[in-house]
């Protein structure tokens, strides 16, 4: 155990980004993210060396009540490590998961994914597929297997577990990881293994677990991994082999339509098999609740003009009024001299009674030629009507 080490290429963590690179590999890093074993794929807790020495240190094998576990002590604290145990800080879920198909199962579904190999043997070449299966098959192998050499080859067990998830069935990877555990421990080339699912079992059953400064960091996934996948997948026979179209689920993006990799035309498209799990930015437009927009407008005030049917207060009822004859009369008749400080004497007012009388017949003369010619003449009759002074 003194001699244990990390393996670098070992429990990485998963490429489940989208970056330019990955463009033809949008829908494999889709179906990833749905399946059981995402959370395990992508966890990255802080890997404290301290507690993974100490952990192996101290690790044995119990059995009890017919339950295999493994019994260790880190920082002077009791740990018990099952099946149960890896399932739940996994977030696994798979307790009815299985963990073996039939062999003609096996061979049938492998040669659907267009696997270009021969078959019969339980060694597996990982470029004989086309490159979206290959990452497929290349993420099972560095993220969650015991796998620490030999990365053009994997064994049944990856197998199992690919035909499993291809075909939307559980695989039991909780009790795979236990089982790995446990011969880790009875190996001679041990190693720490699965340090990233270790210490998240550390850190979910222990509580206050001091910290260190001795820490462990996995291989960062870069994008250059799918130009990878593109160069080793020469052995395909250059048929690139589509996922099922049950693993197909609509993307957030226009990239995948654009890369290709259509479902086939004779299985049933995503949208009748599974559940959609993304949608594009389209249909989340379409799809959202919209209210009607309402506008306020105010009307402006415009200033009305002076009608001109409205006399003005100021200005005489008719031009007539202004210089008539009769307004003259019943000025002077009155009296009312324009000057009213002027005084008249007795000569002066019976002089301006003579011609009063005579304007007053010439004006009646008029006024009866105003009224035979003019509507006029009847307004202006009408109005100055009355006794005279």
């Amino acid at each position: 155990m003194a001699s244990m080490a990390f393996i670098d290429e070992h429990n990485e963590i998963a490429m489940l980004q989208k970056p330019k690179q990955g463009a033809g590999f949008h829908q494999t890093v889709d179906f990833l993210k749905t399946t059981h074993i995402a959370h395990a794929l992508t966890i990255s807790p802080s890997i404290y060396i301290e507690h993974q020495r100490q952990f192996w240190a101290h690790a044995t094998i119990v059995t009890e009540n017919g339950v295999q576990m493994i019994k260790t002590k880190v920082c002077g604290k009791l740990l018990t490590v099952t099946e149960e145990v890896i399932r739940i800080s996994l977030r696994l879920d798979d307790a009815s998961g299985i963990t073996s198909i039939s062999n003609d199962e096996l061979f049938s579904t492998l040669t659907r994914m267009g696997y270009g190999g021969p078959l019969g043997v339980f060694k597996f070449s990982k470029a004989k597929f086309s490159p979206q299966w290959h990452f497929f098959v290349h993420t099972l192998m560095h993220c969650i297997s015991k796998k620490t050499t030999g990365w053009s080859e994997f064994s049944s067990t990856i197998a199992y577990a690919l035909v499993c998830l291809a075909t939307a069935r559980k695989y039991n990877f909780s009790k795979m990881i236990f089982s790995d555990l446990v011969s880790n421990l009875g190996s001679k080339k041990s190693f720490y293994m699965y340090p990233r699912f270790v210490q998240a079992v550390i850190t979910h059953e222990l509580t206050n677990m001091p910290h260190f400064d001795g820490i462990y960091i996995p291989k960062a996934p870069k994008g250059k991994i799918f130009s990878n996948m593109r160069r080793s997948a020469g052995d395909s026979e250059g048929v690139d082999t589509p996922l099922f179209s049950t693993m197909v689920v609509v993307s957030d993006t226009d990239e995948d339509m654009a890369a290709g990799s259509r479902p086939p035309l004779d299985h049933p498209t995503a949208s009748q098999s599974q559940p959609s799990h993304s949608k594009s930015i389209l249909q989340y437009l379409l799809d959202k609740p919209t209210s009607p927009i309402t506008q306020t407008y105010k009307r402006k005030q415009i200033k009305k003009a002076p009608s001109l049917l409205v006399p003005s207060p100021t200005q005489p009822l008719s031009p007539l009024r202004e210089n008539s004859t009769l307004e003259n009369i019943n000025r002077e008749t009155k009296g009312v001299s324009p000057n009213p400080k002027e005084v008249l004497s007795e000569e002066e007012e019976e002089h301006m009674g003579e011609k009063a009388a005579t304007t007053s017949a010439s004006t009646e003369k008029d006024n009866g030629n105003i009224n035979k010619t003019s509507p006029m003449a009847t307004l202006n009759e009408q109005s100055f009507k009355g006794p005279r002074c």
